[in-house]
C-alpha cells in the first residue's frame, strides 16, 4: 500500500507549477507577496509545497519556514502562534548582533501581549485596520473598553499581565494602528539585521482549521508580517476559505461568492490552482504507484518516473508510463507489476471521471483494494484484483446497486442470476453492433463513449430484458458500462468479495468514512434544521465530484432508512429528494433505495415526488415498476398516491 502523507517525489508532473512559484519567489520586484496554492482536498497541494520548498531552499540567504495552523488550533491565538513561530525560527537559525537581539526582544514582548489579551478578536482587529480586512466594518466599542472586557473575563493567572498591558496600551484606535505599523517596521528591520534576502513562509492545511483560525492566520500575514523580502505560500481549498470569510463576517454586504472572492483578492496576489488529473494522467499516476510497490528497484522506479514526466507538446495528453512502456524500459516484468499495470488501465477511466482526477482519492481507493486482498490472504483466500476492483467501483459510485447485489449474492450462494441475465442481455445486444474504436473514448466520459461506440441494429437487438428486475440496472448508463466491463462476474463466486466488504454494509458505513472535507461540510448543512443552510448545501451539490455526491447520497439514505417515521417534519427524506434533484444521475439510486424500504413505511406523497424526478429520465422505467409494486401492495394510501402521480404524469403528457 501507499502512504497518504505528502511527498517531495513528483508523480503528478507538477514541475511547471513549481517553476511558476519559484520564479515569483526569486523576483525582487514581486515581493512581498502572498501566493495561494489552491486545490481540492487531496489534489496534491501539500506535496507541491514540499517540492517548492526544496527548490526555494537552493537559493542564497533564503530562510524557508513551515507552519501548520491546524496544530495550534484550540491552544492559542492563531495570530500570535504564527508570529511567535516565525520569530523563533529566525532567532534560532540566524546569529543576531546586539541591534537584532533588541529588535527580537521587542517583537517577542509584543507577541506575548497579543497572546495574553486575545488581540485576535474581531473587535480588536477592527480597531487595528478600521474594519475586518479593511472592508469597512467598525467595531462598535473603543479599544480600552474592549480590553477591560477581556480583562474581566480573564483567568486569575493572566490578570496582572492584562492590567500591565492596559496601563501601557494605546488609548484609541489610531494608536493601535500605529502599534501595528511599528511591529511591521521592527520586523522588517529584523530581517535586514539577519541578512535574510528572502523569508519564505509555507502555511499548509489552512482549510482544515475552523473559520476563526483561517481568518486570523491570513490577517496576521497582512497586518503584521507582510514586509519587504517576504513571501507567504498558503495551501488551501479556495472554497473553504471563502466559506470561512462568510462565516466569520456574516454582517458584510454581498453574497457568499462575492465576499469570499473579494477577501481573497485582497490577501492573495498570485493564485496558483492545482488542476485535476485527466484520464491519461490518472492512468500514468496509478501505474507509477504500482511501479513503486517494490517490484522494481529504486533506480528503476526513478527511471520510470523521469520517463513519465518527460513530455513534449505532442505527448501532453498521452499516457506516459504503462505496461508497454515498462516492458520497453525493463524487459520482462514481475507478475504482480503486470497485474497492477493492467488494473490501472481498467480503473483509470472511471476514477478520472468519478473522482475528478483526485490523487488522494485514487490512492485511498487502491489502498482499500489492497487492504482487502491482504485480509483475504490472511485467511488463505485469494481474491482477484480485477473482480474486487470492479465491485469496489460499484460500491463507490452506485452504492444502492452495490447493496442490492450484496443481498442477491447471499440468497443465491454467491452467483446472482440477475448478474448473469444482465451481462447476457448486454452481450447479445452488443453482438448486433460494431465494436467500439479506441478513438471513441479519448475523453474518458463513459456516457459519451457509449453513445459513440455502437450503432443499433434494430432487427436483432432486444428492447427489454427477460427478467424485469434488472431494468433499474440497465436504465442507468453508468451501470451498463460497468456490467460490460471486464472481468465478467457471471462465473465468479462473489461471497468472499462481499465478506471483506462487510464494513460498509451496515448503517452509516464507509460513505461517511470516505467523505472529503468539502462533502462533510455539505452533509453537515443538509442535516441541520435550518432551511437556509439546507438550501446552501443543495446549491453546493455542483461543486462535488461523482464519488463525493454518491457518498453524501448514501449517508442521507442510510439516515432515512433508520428513521422511524418518514412522514415526520424532521425527517431527512425531503432533503434526500432535493439532493437527487441537484444530482439527477442519482435518480436510479433513489428508486433502488425505496425498493428496500417496506411499503408500510413509505409516505403517501413519495410517488408524486418520485414522479417529478424520474419521469422523462432513464430512471422512468424502474420507477414505473416500483409504482406497480406499490399499487399491488398492502398500503392502500400509498397505492392511491401512485394513482395520483400517474394521473399527473398523463396530464403532463397531454399538455
Amino acid at each position: 500500500m501507499w502512504s497518504d502523507n505528502e511527498t517531495n517525489t513528483d508523480l503528478l508532473d507538477y514541475s511547471h507549477l513549481v517553476d511558476a512559484v519559484t520564479t515569483i519567489v526569486a523576483n525582487d520586484h514581486l515581493v512581498p507577496s502572498t501566493i495561494g496554492i489552491f486545490g481540492d482536498w487531496g489534489s496534491g497541494k501539500s506535496s507541491l509545497l514540499q517540492m517548492i520548498k526544496i527548490e526555494v531552499e537552493k537559493g542564497d540567504d533564503v530562510l524557508c519556514l513551515s507552519f501548520n495552523g491546524w496544530i495550534f488550533e484550540g491552544y492559542e491565538d492563531a495570530k500570535s502562534a504564527l508570529m511567535g513561530t516565525i520569530l523563533d525560527e529566525i532567532t534560532g537559525k540566524r546569529t543576531l548582533a546586539e541591534k537584532g537581539k533588541e529588535l527580537a526582544k521587542k517583537l517577542f514582548k509584543r507577541v506575548d501581549i497579543l497572546k495574553t489579551v486575545g488581540f485576535a478578536s474581531k473587535h480588536a482587529l477592527a480597531f487595528a485596520i478600521g474594519g475586518p480586512a479593511a472592508l469597512g466594518i467598525t467595531a462598535g466599542m473603543d479599544a480600552m473598553s474592549w480590553l477591560k472586557h477581556v480583562a474581566d473575563r480573564g483567568s486569575e493567572a493572566d490578570l496582572e499581565k492584562i492590567k500591565t498591558f492596559l496601563h501601557e496600551a494605546p488609548a484609541d484606535s489610531a494608536e493601535i494602528r500605529r502599534t501595528v505599523i511599528e511591529f511591521r517596521k521592527d520586523f522588517a528591520d529584523l530581517l535586514k539585521e539577519t541578512k535574510i534576502r528572502r523569508l519564505v513562509v509555507i502555511i499548509d492545511d489552512l482549510d482544515r482549521c475552523n473559520p476563526d483560525t483561517i481568518i486570523a492566520t491570513l490577517e496576521a500575514i497582512k497586518l503584521f508580517l507582510f514586509v519587504p523580502q517576504t513571501v507567504f505560500l498558503i495551501g488551501a481549498d479556495e472554497r473553504l476559505v471563502k466559506y470561512a470569510v462568510r462565516r466569520r463576517f456574516p454582517e458584510l454586504p454581498g453574497d457568499y461568492a462575492e465576499v469570499g472572492r473579494d477577501y481573497l483578492e485582497k490577501l492573495v496576489q498570485f493564485p496558483v490552482r492545482v488542476p485535476p488529473l485527466g484520464r491519461a494522467e490518472t492512468e500514468t499516476y496509478i501505474n507509477l504507484l504500482f511501479a513503486n510497490l517494490g517490484q522494481l528497484t529504486s533506480e528503476q522506479c526513478e527511471q520510470a518516473r523521469v520517463h513519465a514526466m518527460r513530455k513534449n507538446s505532442e505527448q501532453i495528453h498521452d499516457v506516459t508510463f504503462n505496461r508497454r512502456i515498462a516492458q520497453e524500459l525493463f524487459g520482462e516484468l514481475p507478475h504482480d507489476l503486470v497485474e497492477g499495470l493492467s488494473l490501472a488501465e481498467q480503473l483509470s477511466r472511471v476514477l478520472a471521471v468519478g473522482l475528478n482526477g483526485n490523487p488522494r482519492q485514487c490512492k485511498r481507493f487502491l489502498n482499500m483494494l489492497l487492504m482487502r486482498i491482504r485480509m483475504a490472504q490472511s485467511r488463505n483466500i485469494i481474491l482477484q484484483k480485477g473482480v474486487l476492483a470492479k465491485l469496489m467501483l460499484l460500491e463507490y459510485f452506485r452504492p444502492e446497486f452495490f447493496k442490492t447485489l450484496a443481498a442477491m449474492q447471499v440468497e443465491e450462494n454467491g452467483r446472482p442470476a440477475l448478474v448473469q441475465a444482465a451481462e447476457a442481455f448486454l452481450s447479445s445486444n452488443d453482438s448486433a453492433a460494431p465494436a467500439p474504436r479506441d478513438s471513441d473514448d479519448n475523453d474518458g466520459d463513459l456516457a459519451t463513449r457509449r453513445r459513440g461506440a455502437r450503432k443499433p441494429v434494430e432487427s436483432t437487438r432486444k428492447t427489454q430484458p427477460d427478467d424485469p428486475r434488472i431494468t433499474p440496472w440497465l436504465a442507468d448508463g453508468w451501470m451498463q458500462d460497468w456490467l460490460k466491463g471486464a472481468p465478467f462476474l457471471r462465473e465468479i463466486d462473489l461471497r468472499p468479495y462481499f465478506f471483506f466488504s462487510r464494513d460498509i454494509l451496515g448503517p452509516l458505513g464507509v460513505a461517511v468514512q470516505r467523505l472529503t472535507p468539502a462533502a462533510q461540510e455539505v452533509l453537515e448543512k443538509l442535516l441541520t434544521e435550518s432551511d437556509a443552510a439546507q438550501r446552501l448545501g443543495v446549491q453546493r451539490a455542483k461543486d462535488l465530484n461523482e464519488a463525493e455526491a454518491a457518498a453524501v447520497f448514501e449517508a442521507l439514505t442510510d439516515k432515512v432508512q433508520r428513521e422511524e417515521d418518514l412522514s415526520d417534519t424532521r425527517s431527512s427524506l425531503p432533503v434526500l429528494f432535493e439532493w437527487v434533484k441537484a444530482r439527477p444521475e442519482l435518480s436510479g439510486q433513489l428508486i433502488a433505495a425505496f425498493g428496500r424500504i417496506p411499503d408500510s413505511s413509505v409516505p403517501v406523497n413519495v410517488p408524486m415526488r418520485l414522479q417529478s424526478i424520474g419521469s422523462g429520465s432513464e430512471a422512468n422505467l424502474p420507477m414505473q415498476q416500483l409504482f406497480q409494486r406499490w399499487k399491488s401492495g398492502p398500503n392502500k394510501r400509498l397505492a392511491a398516491g401512485v394513482d395520483n402521480a400517474l394521473k399527473r404524469q398523463r396530464g403532463a403528457v397531454k399538455d
